[in-house]
């Protein structure tokens, strides 16, 4: 080996063992078991580099802090409030003609979905305080709000869960049925929090009606971060199984509409987006598990 060869391979260990004390830094606890950071963009990004380190690595840094107890804390904290999913085909988006037509809602498609458990509820202030002990509880059983889509991912790993990607999120808000609300337009109000009978507030979740599956504010009360990156243009091109715009850099995908919309927003294909970094006190979030 020549002598810039070994100057090279010198540098690329010392700037690996750099990495992983900062991963282990980044991921540690303190003597009393709590953690140390808890900035959601951190720790996605630490959690990426070590998805492409060894197995053993990625275990061990992890391990403390997001993997030990996680199905128990699924078990404890999110399995009670899931329902079973087992989708049929279904057209996703809007048609051209339809009477409320957005950016990025078309063209309609055919979709199919593998089976998948989805939270019937959005994770609440209650639960999410369990993972972030610092987020503020102003009513334990309103939807936890304030968290940046990083956050809202991390969470998931915390308790061995995934935000659904938008196909998901869009199949299960339908419910069974193809027009622009699961319900009549007219009876959106028994539904969901909006503008029209929210009075400007934040509601606590599951206090109105459930739509087909069983879930509650899927429309309105809270926007809800989806996995997907979007893209307007994403439909024209997707696949039709398990769909997902799975790129890197962009604006985060989310759905369903808040306290605040209008009725146009709180339709099951609206879609909505915002950076990743972004919180706002009507955007939170619920989990799915494969």
């Amino acid at each position: 080996m020549s002598k810039e060869a070994s100057i090279e391979l010198v540098e690329q260990q010392t700037a690996s063992d750099d990495l992983i004390r900062l991963l282990k830094e980044i991921f540690k606890t303190d003597r009393f078991g709590q953690p140390v950071v808890m900035e959601g963009q951190i720790l996605y990004n630490g959690y990426q580099l070590l998805k492409q380190m060894p197995k053993p690595l990625e275990e061990e840094i992890l391990y403390e802090r997001f993997y030990k107890g996680r199905q128990q804390r699924y078990e404890a904290l999110i399995a009670p409030h899931m329902t079973e999913i087992q989708p049929l085909p279904f057209n996703m988006g809007s048609e051209a003609n339809s009477k409320y037509l957005y950016c990025g809602e078309e063209p309609q498609h055919s979709v199919l979905l593998s089976p998948y458990k989805i939270s019937t509820i959005p994770v609440t202030e209650e639960i999410y305080h369990e993972y972030n002990s610092a987020h503020k509880v102003t009513h334990k059983l309103n939807p936890a709000v304030n968290m940046t889509w990083y956050d809202a991912y991390m969470f998931a790993v915390w308790c061995n869960t995934e935000l659904p990607t938008e196909a998901e999120w869009e199949y299960a808000c339908r419910g069974g049925t193809n027009g622009p609300f699961f319900c009549q337009e007219e009876q959106l109000t028994a539904y969901a929090w909006f503008s029209e009978n929210s009075k400007g507030v934040l509601h606590e979740t599951a206090h109105l009606a459930a739509n087909p599956y069983g879930l509650y504010d899927m429309l309105g009360n809270v926007w809800e971060w989806c996995l997907d990156t979007y893209d307007s243009e994403f439909y024209h091109n997707s696949k039709s199984l398990n769909p997902i715009n799975s790129t890197a850099n962009g604006n985060k995908s989310c759905r369903g509409g808040s306290f605040h919309s209008f009725t146009d927003m709180c339709r099951s294909a609206f879609r909505h987006h915002e950076p990743a970094s972004f919180y706002a006190y009507d955007l939170g979030f619920r989990v799915i598990k494969k």
